[in-house]
Parts: structure tokens; C-alpha cells; sequence
């Protein structure tokens, strides 16, 4: 890769604002802000075992596959600077937005792709860092990102 991302930039040509490495040493990147709206998660009930705690990309291929997963489904519509690979991200890939971005009194809780037992999946709070749990038909906010091989 012949340009240097720069961690809390923005990207030119990749969509977002460069996040780092993720734990999988792929280059992550964020949109630029929360889409509008609030969604649900998705399938209240359903027992979504298998899903990672660091791969949002396949998590979201596997909620998608499940089909009624609305911020999945949000995340993946989104493209940017041509792109048209994004997902929701996994627990670890949000987390990672939050330490590099700080703290946005605005945004609320964001949902991630990390399924937690059968009701419930991983949301952050970006305005105080709080981690929940949250009732799949709660309805929050998303934040499409996209990573490349690093």
C-alpha cells in the first residue's frame, strides 16, 4: 500500500475515517458519521450462536444470510468513495472507534454485530463508553465501517 493512513483522519478513496489495525491486522475504517435513523438489531429470540467478537464482516454475512437483522442490513447498504463493502462491526471493531474517536454526547447507544445469547446483542454508548447488552428490539444507532487487508 504505497499511501499511510493516518489513525483519526480521514481516508481519501476508502470511505472513512482510518481507525488502525484490527486484532485480525486489517486496516479499519469508519464511516463518517452515524447513518440517520435508529434499527433494530433483529431477530429477537432467535439463538445466534458462532458469532465473533472481532469479525464484524462475517458476523454481518451471517446475520444477513438470516435475513430481518435491519442494522445489519443498514450497515451493508451504505458505500463511500465507491465502495460498497461495508458492515456493522463486531464488538471490538466499535470499542476501537470509540478509543480513537472519543466520546459524541449525540450519538447514543450504536449497535454491533456481536449477538449476545438469544435476546440480546452488543451495543456501545459513544457518549459515556458504557457497553450494553441491549434487547434486540431496541432501536439504536449504526456505524457502517469497512476494512482492507493490511
Amino acid at each position: 500500500m504505497s499511501k499511510a493512513f493516518v489513525v483519526g483522519q480521514y481516508a481519501e478513496g476508502q470511505g472513512g475515517i482510518y481507525i488502525g489495525q484490527t486484532a485480525q491486522g486489517r486496516h479499519l475504517f469508519a464511516a463518517a458519521s452515524l447513518l440517520d435513523g435508529d434499527f433494530e438489531f433483529g431477530g429477537y429470540g432467535d439463538g445466534l450462536e458462532g458469532y465473533s467478537d472481532i469479525d464484524g464482516a462475517e458476523n454481518t454475512r451471517k446475520l444477513l444470510e438470516r435475513g430481518l437483522h435491519r442494522a445489519a442490513l443498514a450497515a451493508s447498504e451504505y458505500s463511500a468513495d465507491g465502495h460498497k463493502d461495508f458492515y456493522l462491526p463486531s464488538h471490538r471493531e466499535l470499542l476501537q472507534i470509540v478509543a480513537v474517536e472519543g466520546f459524541d454526547e449525540d450519538a447514543g447507544y450504536v449497535w454491533t454485530s456481536t449477538p449476545y445469547g438469544s435476546y440480546y446483542a452488543w451495543a456501545v454508548n459513544f457518549e459515556h463508553g458504557h457497553v450494553l447488552d441491549g434487547s434486540r428490539d431496541n432501536e439504536f444507532r449504526v456505524r457502517p465501517v469497512r476494512s482492507i487487508i493490511a
